[in-house]
């Protein structure tokens, strides 16, 4: 009987280290996954950070380039309506015709 129950307590004592095995590979596990993905997080947000930079810098200089052309073509338009031939005789007749008919 005394075998018997040094065999059981060989078994239980056999089937505690290994839970404590199990556990520590767990434990192990779990900071490998901790340290990728956090790596892997630090290696979006560098990227993402870049990309959005560049994006920044596109739009920036495409925003100066339309804003460049606006005043531009503003002043094309100024300029064509000062330079345009104004009949007053005709500008006057309409309005007399306009106002005191």
């Amino acid at each position: 009987m005394a075998a018997e129950v040094d065999v059981i307590q060989h078994l239980l004592d056999v089937e505690h280290e290994a839970s404590i095995t199990l556990l520590d590979a767990q434990k192990e596990a779990d900071r490998k996954i901790a340290e990728a993905r956090a790596l892997a997080e630090s290696k979006f947000a560098e990227r993402y950070k870049s990309v959005v930079s560049g994006i920044e810098v596109s739009e920036t200089s495409e925003k100066t380039r339309i804003d460049s052309e606006h005043a531009k073509s503003m002043e094309d338009y100024k300029n064509s309506l000062l330079s345009s031939k104004k009949d007053t005789k005709a500008f006057d007749s309409f309005m007399d015709s306009i106002l005191f008919s």
